[in-house]
């Protein structure tokens, strides 16, 4: 989770350079920078993984790239630059090659999770990947542009700032437009088990790719079917892997994972933490969460925390997020009444993870210098997924969510855990209602009513969602459009 950062500047006061610097904290190597008589690039990624967003020049002088993120399909557009008697040492080169070859149509032909930007001359070039894995954001002020990774590093410097969509291209001198999306091809398997002996390749597939080479890594380990069954994925692969659990005494989540744990034989540790201590991050985790979600900002303490218990051992982890929205796991979709009204809801549940849940496991990461890996999200088991019948992915009179998961998983771990039902992070942690309470201590009825009113902009819906509104106010003023902020919808 390294960060990048750039500027088209009218007057060479602003630099990418400095607003990189609001957030060295994503990376642990110098700040790299480039810049020509247009504008500015600059990275910085994780040492101890090879991250290396760049920038990367061609053309002196002219033309240069920066690039967060991971591909999937290396391999292919490698033979693409060989035909071409081009080379690269970094993804970073990579993508500023295929850009070379193909111009801004080089953005369709990546496969992953990333965010770019390139100057090119006079042009400016951002682009974020299908699923907005990575986040990238944009701005102007007195007739200069600048992007960066994250909200705070432009909230001092822009009158307003824009999220760049996912799975859309930002092309200085013709707009915004999108770069596709992942239909699914039609897959003819004739039986149930076809369809989870597929899904179980895939997923092997997808979470040996995403880690980098050589790192050792670890799990954030929820106890819940997603995540246990990324790390009795990832404990086959590498072998010896660290987990990672967090909860308030007694949470049920720390069971689960404890049972997990011992039954794959990682190296397991575990963070227990009070009431209090929450409270005390509280602050830190809605600057770096960018985000006053009321369950969204419940859920991200433990992520945070997590991650920082995560920090002392590895810089890679990997995460279950994306096995919900991708097989149906939430409660609410056993009450749709037909195949399209399920594939619907799945495909929104997935068009709302950019703002909410990613932005989350991103901020969290990054915040303690460490990259989270999404084997669920990988292209390839997205477009599978997407293609499953939706009475497979609920399934039988039981209505069992995530039935193809659950199935293609069921030899590798116990009963227990690959059938356990459905539990919200923030749940699963013991923090389900403390904040609730608190906030209604903390603001009285009448302050709600006064405040919860944002206008065209919205509504605060609860007395807790105002108390974490305060804080990002603070932080971040009314720089961002209220709108481009995510929010929970089912809760």
């Amino acid at each position: 989770m390294g960060a990048i950062a750039g500027v088209m500047s009218i007057n060479e006061k602003w630099s990418a350079e400095e607003i990189l610097s609001v957030m060295t904290f994503r990376g642990t190597s110098s700040i790299n920078s480039w810049k020509n008589k247009h504008g500015s690039l600059a990275g910085i990624g994780i040492a101890a993984i090879g991250e290396n967003p760049g920038p990367v020049e061609m053309k002196a002088g002219e033309r240069a790239a920066v690039f967060d993120g991971h591909l999937i399909n290396t391999a292919a557009l490698v033979d693409d630059l060989k035909i071409n008697n081009l080379s690269f040492e970094s993804e970073a080169e990579l993508v500023l090659g295929m850009y070379e070859l193909y111009g801004q149509a080089a953005f369709e032909k990546l496969e992953g999770h990333f965010s770019i930007g390139i100057i090119d001359g006079e042009r400016v070039l951002l682009a974020r990947d299908h699923l907005g894995v990575r986040s990238l954001y944009y701005g102007f002020s007195n007739g200069n542009f600048a992007f960066a990774s994250e909200i705070k590093a432009l909230a001092d410097t822009c009158t307003v700032v824009h999220a760049l969509p996912r799975g859309t291209a930002l092309i200085s001198d013709e707009g915004i437009y999108p770069l596709g999306n992942y239909q699914p091809e039609p897959i003819a398997l004739n039986n149930p088990q076809e369809w989870t002996d597929r899904l179980a390749i895939l997923l092997e597939e997808a979470v040996l790719t995403c880690a980098p080479e050589g790192s050792e890594v670890g799990v954030w380990l929820s106890g819940g079917v997603d995540s246990s069954v990324v790390a009795a994925l990832a404990q086959k692969l590498h072998g010896q892997i660290h987990t990672f659990s967090v909860g308030l005494d007694g949470a049920p989540d720390l069971k689960y994972a404890q049972r997990v744990a011992e039954h794959l034989g990682t190296n397991h540790h575990v963070r227990i933490y009070d009431f209090p201590a929450a409270l005390k991050i509280l602050e830190e985790v809605i600057f770096h969460l960018e985000s006053f979600d009321g369950p969204l900002v419940r859920s991200a303490i433990g992520n945070y925390l997590v991650a920082q218990s995560a920090s002392d051992y590895v810089s890679f982890v990997y995460s279950g997020e994306g096995g919900d929205e991708l097989f149906a796991g939430y409660s609410y979709q056993k009450d749709h009444t037909s195949p399209l009204e399920l594939t619907l809801s799945v495909q929104q549940a997935i068009a709302a993870l950019h703002n909410t849940a990613l932005q989350r496991v991103d901020r969290s990461a990054a915040a303690h210098q460490i990259r989270a890996g999404l084997p669920f999200l990988d292209p390839r088991v997205v477009r599978f997924a997407l293609a499953i019948p939706p009475s497979l992915k609920i399934y039988g009179p039981d209505k069992i969510d995530k039935w193809p998961l659950r199935k293609a998983m069921e030899e590798t771990l116990p009963a227990e855990i690959i059938w356990r039902k459905k539990a919200k992070f923030w749940e699963g942690t013991g923090a389900a209602d403390l904040l609730i309470d608190y906030a209604e201590d903390q603001i009285s009825d009448s302050d709600f009513m006064a405040e919860s009113n944002l206008g065209l902009e919205g509504r605060i819906r609860s007395k807790e969602e105002l108390l974490f509104y305060r804080i990002y106010k603070d932080h971040f003023g009314n720089r961002v459009p209220l709108g481009e902020i995510g929010g929970t919808r089912h809760v």
